[in-house]
């Protein structure tokens, strides 16, 4: 067993209303009067309220932009530079906040938003001043689910160590990859995501206060039928995501059995989860979930919460769902908790929180 706690979070400098950004989206497509308001309904029905971007472009009225300066995509190189920019900072802050003066053994970074060698997790142990002889991965380029993944190793880690502190940091500056391209996918992309880092600890040792998860059991399986459905690529211009409309009733048809199977595992039946972290992948997915599950929608408030406020942030969406939990105060650690995430392939990620004590 491991134990994840001293969860923290952290958004960068801007704060854009989503309203705001449809008419500056609308406006980079060059839209008639008739496409723009379908695109200002598609924003107002998104159940996001605020997005947060470390650039100041994305405000009509700002005159200093920094990389959508004119009607040409920004290159990837660009856009990796800005990524770097802003992302080291950030994610050295927010891993100040949740080691405070615990000395972590093991470092974990995620991130789908920005790659090069050396890379993050190098990057962290300069801006951090962590030994040089620190363990450490690198989970990139996964999508939405990678949080998943760092855990996973995390887990694996305390489980092979008794000492073990692994430090995991995740940091993703989506509105780096904001592209002007009118095709379904990339409009819907530009629609969801933000920018956000979070940082936690998972460690062999119980924390000596009730704000911590216990982790206990992760269940992922393949949806093959969806492999069209989610994707991401590079080209020339940025990374270029594939995000179809019949992603939520691949996932309504397919989350039942998949929970299913995870609870089995584990002796447990669907009622006895009292927390629920399902990633926010969009309003019209959790609604879908919602209906599948026979769950009432405040079941999933904690994944509703997160994407009004902030969006989609990819991979530490995760994190910011289990932080809303975790700050609850009726929350307590022997609470089962159940968390979900999506990605390409089309994957399910699953992962069983606070197990009891009874079952195996």
């Amino acid at each position: 067993m491991s134990y994840l706690y001293n969860l923290q979070t952290k958004l960068p400098r801007y704060q854009i209303s989503q309203l705001e950004l449809g008419n500056y989206m609308a406006e980079q497509y060059d839209f008639n009067e008739v496409e723009k308001a379908k695109l200002l309904l598609m924003y107002r029905r998104s159940g996001i309220d605020y997005r947060y971007s470390c650039l100041p472009d994305f405000n009509l009225a700002e005159p200093n932009k920094e990389i959508f300066i004119n009607t040409e995509e920004p290159s990837v190189s660009k856009r990796m530079e800005t990524y770097f920019k802003y992302a080291v900072p950030l994610a050295t802050d927010v891993a100040k906040e949740t080691l405070g003066d615990i000395k972590p053994t093991h470092l974990i970074t995620v991130s789908c938003t920005g790659m090069a060698a050396p890379g993050l997790d190098l990057m962290l142990v300069e801006s951090l001043q962590l030994p040089l002889h620190i363990h450490r991965s690198s989970v990139n380029f996964m999508g939405c689910y990678a949080c998943f993944h760092a855990l996973k190793i995390a887990h694996a880690f305390c489980a092979a160590h008794a000492d073990a502190n692994v430090l995991i940091v995740g940091v993703e500056l989506c509105t780096i990859h904001f592209n002007r391209a009118k095709d379904t996918d990339q409009i819907a992309a530009n629609l969801l995501f933000g920018d956000g880092a979070a940082a936690c600890l998972v460690s062999a040792q119980k924390p000596r206060h009730e704000k911590y998860f216990s982790v206990d059991s992760f269940y992922s399986k393949i949806v093959p039928q969806g492999k069209s459905d989610m994707a991401w690529r590079i080209d020339e211009t940025g990374f270029l995501m594939t995000l179809s409309a019949y992603i939520p009733q691949l996932l309504q048809s397919a989350i039942k059995p998949i929970i299913d199977e995870a609870l089995q595992g584990n002796q447990m039946h669907i009622d006895q989860i009292q927390h629920w972290g399902i990633h926010p992948g969009g309003r019209k997915i959790l609604d879908y979930l919602c209906a599948e599950l026979g769950l009432a929608n405040n079941k999933l408030s904690a994944s509703y919460e997160v994407l009004q406020s902030v969006g989609n942030l990819s991979s530490v969406t995760l994190l910011f769902v289990l932080q809303n939990i975790l700050n609850r105060p009726e929350y307590k650690p022997n609470q089962p908790c159940f968390a979900a995430g999506f990605g390409p392939g089309l994957t399910v990620e699953t992962l069983l929180l606070n197990l009891p004590k009874h079952s195996v």
